[in-house]
């Protein structure tokens, strides 16, 4: 708590404010008055608490053991990247455990638990480290592309040491006038949550596919074996319905591969895809494999994908490892191969086509969004559950957009300059598609008949006559 001396208390204050200067790029401009909205508590160890408009940023029972519980699985040398600067009872055992090698980035863009926290705690030695440095400010622009900056630079020795933690009672905190880097910001949260959500899942699937991964080659095996050849990746978007009644008269002029949701739509429309991709580790995987018995279709997964497809999947299997793959070992990455896709298995369909050496590489039924109000082909399973919900009163797309409303909207162009809104797990997997394209500028990348999201780096197409010119 304050001392109840106002003087020593902004001396403190002063004294703290005046070293963080030196670790923030742009000017601090924080006044001493303690925040209306802030209610300063004891905690059971004596030590000081403080509410936010009703949310505790720190335990009432010892906030020091709870900042050290906090950093306990932070390795040395890591880099990290912090939002939530709280009270400070987490920043010190976080720097401590980086140590000299690495480095702590803070985000804070709440004014008031900032002067709090400069009020209430002596925070000397977290402020005269070389390995620390706060992001603040009051320009959403100014405060987005120092953030890129400097995650840039905790990027450059590779991303292996670098971690994204948030404390979750300042990120509640998160003022409302940065909408567009509250949105970034959760879908990295929703990023870095998937692990936890589906780890356990992915590892029993790991388990049971360990025979499989052995037995399978891996992509690897199949770098650049369709050079130069137009390839196209056939999702389950809407704009699926545009291109499908055309794609089996070029099936012999293109290599046709899908993600496993449009599989069983291509099937069913006499299309023989040359691959399929998988990489759900949830059941509900398996049932886009039920029907298809025979074929010349090959299987490309990931390693934690769901065990029945394996199981069940007549064709030959090649086995990828996602980036950052936990449960092998680095040389089992290094000889089966590996994909940046993330969770998206679109992701990994077009990383796989740049990885065959495919050249143009087509996307189909890739919208990223919920456009002409509905989320899938209407072919596909997802659709056709929705249609056996129908009534008189209930629309298909009402059905679609009910679902859509589930999610947190994110307002995005679509590829005629239009705005158009999509959801925070679309956009995240946008956001994939236009690092992978960029990361693969050699590579040209079409999106054919969507109206849905466009995406940086690749050049839409509007009609599928436009294909004609990579007819052999």
């Amino acid at each position: 708590m304050p001392s109840g001396d106002p003087s020593l208390d902004n001396l403190l204050f002063e004294k703290n404010l005046g070293l963080l200067k030196n670790h923030t790029s742009g000017p601090v401009d924080l006044s001493e008055e303690l925040p209306k909205k802030v209610t300063l508590l004891n905690s059971k160890s004596g030590l000081p608490t403080a509410e936010y408009e009703n949310i505790l940023l720190h335990s009432k029972y010892d906030p020091e053991k709870e900042g050290f519980d906090f950093a306990k699985n932070i390795k040395p040398g890591s880099r990290l990247c912090l939002y939530g600067f709280g009270l400070g009872y987490h920043l010190a055992p976080l720097l401590e455990k980086v140590g000299s090698t690495g480095f702590l980035l803070v985000i804070e863009l709440n004014k008031d638990i900032l002067v709090t926290a400069l009020k209430l705690k002596d925070h000397s030695q977290l402020f005269k480290s070389n390995c620390f440095k706060l992001i603040y400010g009051n320009e959403e622009a100014r405060v987005s592309n120092e953030i890129s900056r400097e995650m840039e630079k905790l990027s450059e020795s590779g991303s292996d040491n670098l971690e994204v933690l948030f404390h979750s009672p300042s990120f509640k905190c998160f003022p409302k006038k940065f909408p567009a880097l509250k949105n970034a910001l959760e879908i990295l949260l929703m990023e870095r949550t998937f692990p936890a959500v589906f780890g356990g899942l992915e590892q029993a699937n790991y388990s049971l596919n360990e025979i499989k991964i052995k037995e399978s080659r891996g992509i690897n095996s199949l770098k650049n074996i369709h050079s130069g050849k137009p390839g196209i990746v056939v999702s389950a978007g809407p704009s699926l319905d545009t291109a499908l009644p055309y794609l089996k008269y070029i099936q012999n002029d293109f290599l046709i591969t899908c993600v496993d949701t449009a599989f069983p739509v291509l099937l069913q429309a006499g299309i023989q895809p040359e691959y399929v991709f998988s990489l759900d580790p949830q059941s509900e995987s398996a049932l886009y494999f039920v029907d298809y018995k025979n074929g010349s279709t090959k299987l490309i997964f990931t390693a934690t994908a769901n065990h029945d497809v394996l199981k069940n999947f007549p064709g030959e299997c090649f086995v990828v490892y996602k980036e950052g793959h936990i449960f092998s070992q680095p040389q089992e990455l290094e000889q089966k191969g590996v994909t940046q896709a993330g969770g998206s298995v679109s992701c990994l369909g077009l990383d796989a086509l740049i990885q065959f050496g495919c050249n143009p590489v087509f996307l189909v039924g890739q919208d990223c969004a919920l456009t002409d109000n509905r989320y899938y082909s209407k072919s596909t399973r997802f659709n056709q559950l929705l249609v056996s919900n129908i009534s008189e009163s209930r629309q298909l797309d009402q059905l679609h957009q009910a679902k859509f409303n589930e999610k947190t909207p994110v307002k995005i162009k679509n590829t005629y300059g239009l705005d158009l809104l999509t959801d925070q797990v679309m956009y995240s997997y946008l956001r994939n598609l236009e690092q992978i394209a960029k990361q693969n500028k050699n590579t040209q990348i079409f999106n054919l008949c969507s109206r849905g999201a466009a995406i940086e780096g690749v050049n839409p197409l509007n009609s599928i006559s436009e294909l004609k010119r990579w007819l052999v």
